[in-house]
Formats: structure tokens, sequence, C-alpha cells
């Protein structure tokens, strides 16, 4: 019986155990500083290093050949059996110094070249094995945050390592500190292999599967592999990024030695930089490639990348500022690097390669990866010794054997940017989204919300963090917005609702405040109309007509608002007879602003009605006060502003008689006094100078009465219709009720304000 994915999970602390101890076997023999400067030490020249380094992953086209075999004999047992080998296999090279001392020098190549071949071999072997049960082994629910926590254990045990490989290295001199680090790394590694025997294996149905597996169903199956868009676009993509960014940074330590001048010692620990950035991001990597999906993080890894060449190109010579510039560097690179790894091995195993043709899918990917890994190594060895005779100088820069190097990466690089942004991936995050999300000043904050959004208890907690995840308006907290729309608390749910209509839209936001105004008539559904309005996504529109025609007047005035925010004119006679229909004051001012927000001057009539009814708004609540009651009044003043003119006008009017009527109404005036004199109106100026005159004294009564003759003054034969039916609706206004109803001098102001800007453009034409 197969295992579930809880049993599963339950053994994958053995195989987080087992790939701690495996790092340190990997870094104290084949891979990194450690295996570079060994090579060094034994003189060999870069072409035939970068032999050395291809002739592992060349190793890796044996894949398609032997997976068959691998699939009837089990992948967990090829991975354990081959695993275990090539320790052995490794170890040969303790004889070393034998074979040099027996044969010389120049037999140091071909000895070490036999033995990384075997070693090579196993490894191929032991890995056709590893990625079809690693494929199975581990939940893809949980791949990208397992392989961040599982990188983050292997990071800290990277770092102890290379420091103590670096002291071992930095102490002593000769071949021997290698031999040493070679041992003990052969012991570590044998112990790893232990650990890897405790994790399940395949399921009981995938080994009668490979019982039965012919030769014929793999060839059929690789065919099926290699005819298959998506799988070949992105093995084209993990080869270029592996020609422009694997095979570079192989020979960053022997560039950080000859070129930047740093000593053995500086060079391994620069690997505690690439380590510390691997640390400190793995679990970011791993979370946002689950969250928003392979794709963006792979572009942004390369992007990451491609800044790498640069910056050491750019690194200062001999310089007391080059081994921490170069640290600081070595950062980015496990920054970069991790990204890069999480994110196109969770797109491999839960994009490209189909359960069911697991074996043959990833045997010929990794006999495709290992021949772009061998392939590039190979080729900057030798292109390093054919460029080794570069040394000058141009501008401030200096050009050297890894220039040319450098230039092949960022092209490299480029095109694997390019091929990414092709690959297909269901419920993709694109790249722009994705930056945008981390690339603002408040990600730390948002950061830091989420993580007290899923410790939050109480329900005040909950609340508190629900509403400042609103607040940084991030899309990072999208998920957790959605996840309080669901939270039992009614009070969360409310705050959710709110803090959504804060956020960017967002189609999946939007289409969860669609569900709750959906639902049945109540205060969610209310609060989620307005907040439709705010996020300004048209797809709103249609539910909230429905919304506004609902038989419930709450939902209807809020439903109002939104469809106003949204800039919905065909709402307008809707609106407008709501308005005329709504059963009390309350309702009115909701349609009475949204037909002000639409600017519907078909409205005029109703909302000037509205400001003469003498009774309008005289039921109110005994506690609410009079200046209360005029803040109303200017609510329907301010849908009038908008209709005739620019509402700021009106707001900065409305703010200064708040402050002081007389006072402002005077400044006001005065400052309409210089148009009418451009434009040859002198009654008006006559009438504004007595008018100024009358509110400066405090005769507001009859400043009202040289106001309303000030705009009697103005020619309404020459102005539009809407400013024309404003100054009728102004004078009967002013006239009933004089300087009682602020609102009605006000829109007289704005009145004025608008009849002779209109006089001028038209007197300019």
């Amino acid at each position: 019986m197969a295992l579930s994915d809880v049993e599963k999970i339950r053994k994958l602390p053995w195989m987080v155990t087992a790939d701690i101890l495996n790092t340190g076997f990997v870094y104290l023999t084949f891979a990194g500083s450690v295996f570079i400067l060994f090579l060094d030490e034994l003189g060999l020249d870069n072409a035939q290093i970068g032999f050395m380094l291809a002739l592992i992953p060349f190793c890796g086209l044996v894949a398609p050949f032997i997976a068959p075999w691998v699939t009837r004999f089990g992948y967990k047992r090829t991975f354990v059996t081959f695993w275990g080998l090539r320790k052995v296999a490794i170890s040969m090279l303790l004889f070393t110094p034998a074979v040099i001392a027996r044969f010389g020098a120049g037999s140091a190549f071909y000895w070490a070249a036999l033995v990384i071949g075997a070693f090579g071999l196993c490894r191929a072997i032991a890995e056709t094995g590893s990625n079809p049960w690693m494929k199975e082994a581990i939940p893809n629910s949980i791949r990208g945050k397992f392989a961040a926590i599982d990188s983050m254990v292997m990071t800290v045990a990277g770092i102890g390592v290379t420091l103590a490989a670096g002291y071992v290295i930095d102490s002593q001199t000769g071949l021997g500190r290698f031999m040493l680090l070679l041992a003990v790394g052969v012991v570590i590694g044998l112990l790893g292999v232990a650990a890897y025997t405790q994790v399940p294996g395949e399921s009981p149905a995938a080994r009668l599967a490979a019982g039965t597996s012919r030769f014929q169903d793999h060839v059929a199956g690789m065919k099926t592999a290699v005819s298959d868009r998506r799988f070949v676009q992105f093995l084209i993509a993990l080869g270029l990024a592996s020609m422009g960014g694997t095979a570079v940074i192989a020979f960053i330590p022997l560039f950080m030695k000859e070129q930047i001048g740093l000593s053995d010692g500086v060079v391994v620990l620069l690997s505690i930089g690439t380590y510390v950035g691997s640390l400190l991001t793995s679990y970011l990597w791993g979370w946002a490639t689950d969250r928003y999906g392979s794709k963006p993080v792979m572009q942004s890894s390369l992007v990451l990348t491609l800044l790498l060449p640069i910056a050491w190109f750019l690194l200062p010579r001999h310089s007391n500022a080059s081994a921490p510039l170069a640290m600081f560097i070595a950062f980015f690179v496990g920054v970069a690097t991790l990204a890069w790894q999480i994110s196109w091995a969770r797109y491999l195993y839960v994009h490209a390669v189909p359960d069911e043709q697991k074996a043959s899918y990833t045997a010929v990917y990794y006999a495709w990866y290992s021949s772009m890994n061998g392939i590039g190594p190979l080729f900057a060895g030798m292109l390093l010794n054919w460029g080794k005779a570069i040394n000058t100088h141009w501008l401030l820069f200096t050009l050297d054997a890894y220039t040319p190097l450098f230039f092949l990466s960022i092209i490299f690089l480029t095109l694997a940017i390019a091929t990414v942004s092709r690959l297909p991936e269901e419920n993709e995050t694109t790249l722009r989204r994705f930056a945008g999300m981390f690339l603002r000043l408040d990600t730390a904050r948002s950061l830091g919300l989420l993580i007290q959004h899923y410790f939050a208890g109480d329900e005040q907690a909950r609340m508190t963090t629900t509403e400042r995840m609103g607040e940084t308006k991030n899309p990072l907290s999208t998920q957790e917005l959605l996840e309080a729309l669901a939270d039992p608390s009614f009070n969360v749910r409310f705050e959710a609702i709110q803090a959504i209509g804060r956020m960017p839209a967002q189609p999946e936001l939007v289409d969860a405040l669609l569900d709750v105004l959906h639902k049945p008539a109540s205060e969610l559904s209310m609060v989620a109309a307005r907040a439709l309005g705010r996020l300004g996504d048209k797809r709103a529109i249609p539910p909230l007509r429905q919304s506004l025609v609902s038989g419930y007047w709450f939902l209807e005035a809020n439903s109002a608002r939104a469809l106003a925010m949204l800039d919905d004119a065909e709402s307008v006679p809707v609106l407008l007879q709501k308005l005329r229909d709504a059963p009390n004051e309350r309702f009115k001012l909701a349609f009475v602003s949204a037909l002000g927000k639409l600017r519907a001057a078909e409205a005029i009539d109703d909302l000037f009605a509205l400001l003469h009814h003498s009774q309008f708004l005289a039921h109110l609540p005994s506690a609410e006060m009079p200046e209360d009651v005029e803040v109303l009044r200017g609510e329907i003043g301010l849908a009038l502003a908008r209709i005739v003119g620019d509402e700021r006008y009106y707001l900065q009017q409305w703010r200064a008689m708040r402050a002081g009527m007389e006072t402002a109404v005077v400044q006001a005036i005065l400052s309409l006094e210089k148009p009418a004199k451009r434009l040859e109106l002198p009654e008006i100026v006559n009438w504004a100078e007595r008018a100024t005159h009358y509110f400066a004294r405090g005769n507001d009564a009859r400043g009202a009465h040289a106001l309303s003759q000030m705009l009697q003054a103005l020619p309404c034969a020459e102005l539009p219709d809407t400013t024309g039916r404003f100054q009728q609706a102004c004078l009967l206004g002013l006239g009933e009720f004089g300087s009682t109803r602020k609102t009605f001098i006000l829109l007289s102001l704005q009145t004025l304000d608008v009849g002779m800007k209109q006089l001028a453009g038209t007197a300019r034409e």
C-alpha cells in the first residue's frame, strides 16, 4: 500500500539528515573551492581543470541507456547502492601522493581523471534512480518549502565545513591538507548513505509497474519527452542557465586567486558569504515558489545571476576593498543560485515531468542537464586558456582572460531569461507583479505582518494584523486576506473586506468580494459593495447593478456609491429613480453622492430641490447637532459642485468657511473681481465691492443679497446650459434662504468662478 503524504512527511527528517551529511562530503571532496584548489595544487592548467569539472556531469549521458535497468532494479535501491559506491571511488584520490611519487607529477592528471570518471559514473547511475524517487518521496504540496528548509540546514552545515576547511588549508601546505579533508569527507559521506536507507522507497504500485517495464516502453517514453514542447523548452532554459551561470561560477575561485589577489584561505572563506545568502533567503524562495509558482522565481533568480558577471568584472584588483566586496558579491551568489535551484527543480517535478512517465522524462532531463554542466566548464576552461594572454586596460577597466567568459555569461543568461518567460505554468504570477511585491519600501513590514498573521491567536490580534495588511497595499498579503475572509469571527471578516478594499485590484480579491456580494444581504455584503468600488475593477459593475435593485435599501445605497466610484454612467437613470423613491434622507444622500460623482447633469433639478426642501434632514436623531446637518447638506453641495465644475474649488472654500465664514467669503469674492475686470463685467465688479463690504462687517444678509446680484449679472446667454441652470437655482436659493444656508453661498461662488472661466475661454477662441 502506498504511503500517504502525512506518512511521507514524517520520514523527511531522515532525508534532511542525509542531505546534511552529504553536504559535508560534497564540499570536502569534489565540489566547491576546495576541489578547485586541490586541482590547482596538482599543477593542472585551466583547460585540464575544465575537463575535470566536465567529466562528472558528462557521465550523466548514460542515464537514458540505464534507466530501464534502474527502473527494474528499483529507484531507491539503485540510488543507495551507487551513492555508496561513489564514496569508495572518490576515496581512491587518497592514493594521489603515492601515484605522483611513483610515476611523476604528470601522472596526477590521468590518475585524477580515472578516479573522477569512476566516481562520476557511479554518481550518474545513482541520480538516475534518485530523480524519479525524489518526485515520489516528497509531496508536491510542500516541495518548495521542504527544499527551502533542507537548503537552510545544508547551508548551516556547509558554513561549518567551509570554516574548518579554510582553517586547514590556510594553516598547512602541500597535498597533505587536501588528503586530510578528503578522508574526513569520505567518512561523512558513508554516514549519509546510511541515513538515506531510512527514507521510504517507491510505492508498491510503482515497483510492480517497474517489474513489467520494457526497454521499448522506455524508448517510447523518451520519444514522448523530446516531443513535449514544454519539457524541451524547459531543458533549453536549464541548459542556457547552466552555460551562463554554473560554468562561470566554477572558475570564480581561480579568478579571485589569480586576478583579484586573494589567498587560498580567503578564497575558501568566500563560500561562507554564498552560504549566508542562501541561508537567509532559502525559506523565502521556497515559500515564494509554492505560493506564486516556479516561473516568477526562475525569472527573478536569472535576473540576479545576470548581475554577477558584471559585478565580478568591476571588482577592484589587489585592493584592501577586494576581499569585502568579493564577500558581498558572494552573498548574492548564494541568493541567486539558490533561488534558481529551488524554482527550476520545482518546475521540473511539478510541471515538466508527468507522473506516469517520470523515469523516461527524468532520464532525458538528467542526460541533458549533465551534458550542459559538462560542456560549460570544459568550454570555459578552454576559453580561459585561449585568452590567458589578455592583460590590458580600457578606460578604468581591467581586461583579462576572464573578460570574454563574463561577456558570454551575460549573453547566455539573457537568452535563458527570454526562454523562461515563454514557459507555460498554471496560475502563473507575472514577473512584473512578483517583483512589484518585493521591490517596495514596505516589503520587510509586509513580510513581518504575514508572520504575525499566522501567529495571531485572539480576535483583536487577527483584526489588527488584517487591518495593517490592507494599509500596506502590498499584494504579498493577498492570500492572508483571502484566508481572513473565512475567519470564524465576524469582526475579522468585516476587517478583511475593508482591508481588501484598500489593496490594488487583483482578480482573486475581486472574485472573493463578489462571492460575498452574491450571498444574502448582510452587513458584510454592504461593506463588500463599497470595497468593490474602491478596488476599481470594472468586472464588479454587473453584480453591483443587480445589488442596486435588490430591494435592500442599505445594500442599494452602498452599491450606488460603488458604481459611482467605478464610473458607471449607464446606471444614472436607475440611480435617479432610486433617489426619488428612497424612503428617507440617509438613503437619498447615497444616491445624491453617486449622481454627483458621475456628473449626471440630468440630476441637477432633483438635487437643488433637496436643498430647497425646508424639511429635508429635519428628522435626524436629536443627538445630531445643527452643524452636522450642515455637513450633510454640504454633501449635496459637493455632488452639485462635481456636476458644474471642479470639486477642488468647492472643497477649498468649504474648509475656509468652516474656519470663518465671513473671511472666507470675502477672500473668494476678491479673487473673482480680477477675472470680472478682465472680462469687462463692471456690474459684477460693483456688486463684488458691496458684497465684500457687507460680509467684512458681519452683515451676512445684505452680503448674500449682493452676492445674488453678482450672480444675476453673469451673462447666462453666453454660458453652457448646465451653468445657466446652476445660476437660476442658486438665485432661487439665495432669495429664499439668504445667508442661512451656507451651501447656497458656496455654490453661488463656484458658479461665478466656473462661469467666468467659461466666458474667458470663449473670449480666447
